[in-house]
């Protein structure tokens, strides 16, 4: 399995954009457009993450709350652990097994949050999108807690997966049993026939008064864009288009917010 990487805590240039890609997986990673006019703790708190393996792909993004720690301590978590499994093993999680590894890990990285506190009752917090493509099986494994985004891009729409839960609740929170954490968090699988690209983003996009106004338009835009270049550019244009269009927004409204982007390309023409 090759996985790349992109902590908060090493990109804090205000306006400066991190991009790293490899075959049909990219990410991307920005402190954000304009300073913050919340109460945060780090000027950085989101991660990005890919892991290649033989026969899947996997995404994730977190979205930090009271600082980095959470965020790059989950994303750690999936490609330290389950991501091997997932996409190097030819018995990946199927459509039926999926919502069962996917609670699981959600929970473990759950209890490892808090485990870092050392007792300490507050503390860090995060969001966590996670998508696995299965070229073989034409399918897309997905799981979210929080508000971050998960788009499927098809033709002429780009469908959020990860925003079926409100209100949005965060891993690290408090401890919590898998029956008490599933009704939290988002999870299902979606065939992959007419799918363009996968995007995975956090809400630096789309927080009213500092992102973009419409976000699944802005996805489309940035596919759109990304197909006019060769196939191979397509994943880190992809992941650019999504990360500078967030951040312009951002400069017009004097408003910012970390961005966190991992996209993969599925079309092969």
């Amino acid at each position: 399995m090759r996985s790349a990487l992109l902590r908060g805590r090493d990109h804090v240039e205000l306006g400066a954009l991190e991009l790293v890609a490899e075959g049909p997986a990219a990410i991307a990673l920005s402190r954000g457009g304009a300073l913050k006019r919340y109460a945060h703790t780090d000027p950085n708190e989101d991660c990005a993450a890919f892991a290649l393996g033989r026969h899947g792909l996997l995404l994730a993004v977190a979205d930090g709350h009271t600082g980095f720690e959470a965020s790059e301590l989950v994303v750690e978590h999936l490609l330290a652990n389950p991501a091997p499994q997932w996409t190097d093993d030819p018995s990946a999680p199927d459509a039926k097994s999926w919502p069962r590894h996917a609670l699981a890990t959600l929970c473990d990285a759950n209890e490892e949050i808090l485990a870092e506190r050392s007792g300490r009752a507050a503390g860090a917090s995060t969001t966590l999108c996670v998508a696995l493509v299965l070229r073989e099986q034409g399918l897309l494994l997905h799981a979210a807690i929080g508000d971050s985004h998960l788009f499927l891009v098809q033709r002429d729409r780009a469908l959020d997966l990860a925003g079926a839960v409100a209100p949005p609740s965060f891993l690290g929170d408090s401890p919590a049993s898998p029956r008490e954490l599933a009704p939290r968090m988002s999870v299902g699988a979606e065939a992959l026939d007419e799918a363009r690209a996968v995007v995975l983003v956090t809400d630096g996009l789309s927080e009213r008064g500092i992102g973009v106004s419409d976000p699944a338009g802005t996805v489309i835009a940035a596919a759109s864009q990304a197909e006019a270049t060769n196939l191979e550019l397509r994943p880190a244009s992809l992941a650019r288009q999504v990360c500078e269009r967030a951040l312009a927004a951002q400069r017009r409204n004097r408003a910012g917010d970390n961005i966190g982007v991992a996209a993969a390309w599925l079309a092969n023409s």
